[in-house]
């Protein structure tokens, strides 16, 4: 089998070579081609396709084939995009994706650092069309398709004063619990993965299996923090929890005192309660702001702020009692109104937030690459209950408390700056990694090989291999935190 597993990647791999499929440093190249499908294939195709269909030379084609974070790295051509409306859609792809050898991207919220939601002559399985949400408020739980993104899960839930844990951005899809999951509620209530009752996934050759606690466990298992590794999940059932009105928002300080806010930032979360959680970020506005998430009782919150503020007096200062749902709306998450044609995204897990660490990106903060627009987000602070659970209990084993997860972003406008921009971008994440303890978050993976993917998996990594073996020997589905079968 691994023979096989081989001769597949090296085909793909030889294809795209044959094709001429690659990125020149110094900008995003424009390609035209054909589909690598004939036309035949094609037609038979959309006989039993329900959703939309876009090939090379449709007018949608530019802007869908097209990721988040846009660059050189990320600039791909599919041969095909099958946007999907329900499961015999998805179905149908599989089919199509092994009948012609094709490489296969699966893409939901899209929001892979690598840009994994495309590919080059592949086919893109689209799911961010298949939405439905089904809430149990007696049961606290809901069921909703793999498109569905946090915003829309929350403020479906919100009416029945119930929440799922899922991501801080609201646009981040409701899949993210496949790489483990950090959000608002976490410190309270488990990671993402923690809070999953059950899933639909269709394997690579075209079975719908179902995975709970006692419904193919070992898949259960693996799909909590393994990635996309071993089917393209259709729908998912959440734990939901009572939250009702909860005190968000923040304060933002002049970039000259951030050194001494990391600090205190640090050491204030450091015995805060699981009821609170923190962001913080730095932008190229010359700003250090901060952002404070507290599911609780709220005067007692609103003491515990309140000696945060004490501290330095803030420019601005957004920190009040709202909706749970309004904290979408809140940077560093919501819309930055900037467009700019290239974009990059890395992240880092940092083990502690130490004070060399707080030099470090400070001094890269202050030497920035020609970029329009570049942050760094301290995002995801390590505590509570998502650090109490067993790090074997789930495929997701990231959880020492007081760590922490670091983005940093690029944007810029003159395809001349490319390369400064990411020599600049890789040389941060090479200088950060001495601070990462050896491991990454794998919603945040940055960097493809062996190595990284065993610095996602840790200690679970071996396990997750025999599991890849049993559900897909050939690595139909690789373009993700990838187990490499050897």
């Amino acid at each position: 089998m691994i023979a096989t597993t081989k001769t597949r990647r090296e085909f793909i791999k030889q294809t795209a070579l044959a094709t001429g499929m690659f990125a020149i440093i110094g900008g995003c190249e424009q390609k035209s081609w054909r589909s690598l499908l004939d036309p035949e294939a094609i037609k038979k195709f959309r006989k039993r396709f329900s959703g939309n269909i876009i090939l090379p030379g449709d007018k949608e084609y530019e802007t869908v084939r097209r990721v988040p974070w846009m660059n050189p790295k990320t600039d791909r051509y599919p041969a095909i995009i099958g946007q999907c409306n329900n499961k015999e859609d998805v179905l149908r792809c599989v089919d199509l994706a092994n009948q012609h050898d094709l490489e296969v991207a699966v893409r939901s919220g899209n929001h892979s650092f690598m840009g994994w939601g495309t590919c080059d002559r592949g086919i893109v399985i689209d799911l961010s069309k298949m939405k439905h949400i089904t809430i149990d408020p007696v049961k606290k739980t809901v069921n909703v398709a793999t498109g569905n993104i946090s915003q829309e899960i929350s403020d479906a839930t919100a009416s029945y004063g119930l929440e799922p844990v899922l991501g801080e951005c609201g646009s981040v899809g409701a899949g993210l619990v496949l790489g483990g999951g950090l959000g608002w509620l976490s410190g309270k209530y488990g990671a993402a993965c923690d809070n999953l009752i059950s899933a639909s996934i269709i394997t690579a050759d075209a079975r719908v299996l179902k995975a709970d606690i006692s419904t193919n466990p070992d898949l259960f298992w693996a799909i909590r923090g393994g990635g996309g590794n071993f089917g393209i999940a259709t729908s998912y059932e959440y734990q939901l929890h009572p939250v009702g009105e909860v005190l968000a928002g923040g304060f933002s300080y002049p970039v000259s005192k951030a050194r001494d806010m990391l600090r205190f930032y640090r050491d204030f979360l450091a015995t805060a309660p699981d009821e609170l959680q923190g962001c913080c970020f730095l932008t190229a506005e010359q700003k250090f702001s901060v952002v404070f998430v507290y599911a609780g009782d709220l005067a007692a919150g609103e003491k515990l702020i309140d000696k945060f503020r004490s501290l330095s007096h803030p420019v601005q200062d957004w920190m009040k009692r709202r909706a749970y749902a309004e904290i979408y709306t809140l940077a560093p998450y919501s819309d930055n109104g900037i467009v700019n044609p290239f974009k990059a995204q890395k992240g880092s897990y940092i083990e502690q937030l130490s004070d060399e660490v707080i030099d470090l990106i400070l001094d890269r903060f202050a030497q920035p690459p020609p970029a329009k627009f570049y942050d760094f987000v301290f995002d995801h602070y390590m505590h509570g209950e998502v650090c109490r659970v067993a790090p074997d209990a789930t495929a997701f084993g990231l959880r020492k408390a007081g760590a922490i997860h670091l983005s940093f972003g690029l944007e810029w406008q003159d395809p001349k700056n490319t390369a400064a921009c990411m020599s600049w971008h890789a040389k941060t994440l090479e200088l950060l990694q001495q601070y990462s303890g050896g491991r990454i978050y794998s919603n945040y993976m940055s960097t493809e090989g062996e190595q990284a993917v065993k610095a996602v998996y840790g200690a679970n990594y071996p396990r997750l291999v025999s599991l890849k073996k049993t559900y897909d020997p050939q690595s139909f589905f690789h373009r993700n935190q990838n187990v490499l079968l050897k």
